[in-house]
């Protein structure tokens, strides 16, 4: 189903749920509109939906899970965990959960917490490679990069063409100071997926370390004309510049990290 078919569909289940009185409204109903609500970016309504589901139906485990999810992108870390923990009473087997659960956790830089729910997750489903990246990524943020570049490698093992396990391998070897084999992961990452910016400004990056400023500010450029709001490219970009001396224009990509929200 296209997602005009799908947004027609929710709209008239949206008119049909509006037409009923509050005792009788379809669970079914409110869960559809949330659906169709979270994946058009209206994360507020979408959780009042999915409360609506609960409030016929609390045991409902996949309304609770993507109210998660909608509370999660509104930056509610705390209250998605607990969304998550609900999941998990109704169902400790469910490796989603966990691995929603993990990301939520990290997002509010629990990442010791993070990593357990992330193995919890990969107890249950060894095989899907974004819960080793998702490990990786919070025991790189905990500076144990041998043990990421690890958990890294094993996403690669599962699947060789996911883009963001190479990225993200890419960041743990230039800590690592291994320069060469960093340019090498962040290069494979834009092999697989050339229009993915992060890897890119990764690129820029190990350039960088390696003082080649100007091959760095070409792939920092690379990196913003694919996405133009990534502060850190810009950032980055104004370190490069600097090191050649170009004192405005690394004033002016200074200024439009900071404008983009970069904290450093």
């Amino acid at each position: 189903m296209s997602d005009n078919d799908y947004n027609s569909v929710a709209q008239e289940l949206f008119r049909r749920v509006g037409t009923l009185k509050p005792d009788v409204k379809s669970s079914k109903g409110w869960f559809i509109k949330g659906n169709a609500l979270l994946k058009q970016g209206k994360y507020d309504e979408a959780t009042q939906a999915y409360d609506n589901v609960l409030e016929i139906n609390p045991q409902d485990a996949s309304a609770w899970g993507n109210k998660g999810t909608a509370l999660w992108y509104q930056g509610k870390y705390d209250e998605a965990i607990q969304a998550y923990d609900n999941v998990l009473e109704i169902n400790p087997q469910d490796a989603k959960a966990w691995f929603s659960k993990g990301v939520a956790l990290a997002s509010n830089s629990r990442h010791n917490e993070a990593i357990q729910a992330y193995d919890k997750a990969i107890e249950l489903t060894p095989g899907d490679a974004r819960f080793w990246n998702n490990k990786g990524t919070s025991l790189l943020k905990q500076g144990k990069y041998d043990e990421a570049i690890q958990a890294y490698d094993k996403a690669i093992e599962i699947n060789p063409h996911l883009t963001l396990p190479w990225s993200n391998k890419s960041l743990a070897l230039v800590d690592q100071g291994k320069y060469a084999e960093a340019l090498e992961a962040a290069d494979k990452a834009i092999e697989i997926d050339p229009s993915f910016a992060k890897a890119w400004s990764n690129k820029g990056t190990v350039l960088g370390k390696l003082g080649k400023y100007n091959d760095a500010i070409r792939a920092y450029d690379k990196a913003i004309e694919i996405k133009p709001q990534l502060a850190e490219a810009w950032y980055n970009k104004g370190n490069a510049l600097k090191s050649l001396d170009m004192t405005s224009e690394s004033n002016a990509a200074f200024a439009k990290a900071k404008e983009l929200g970069y904290k450093g």
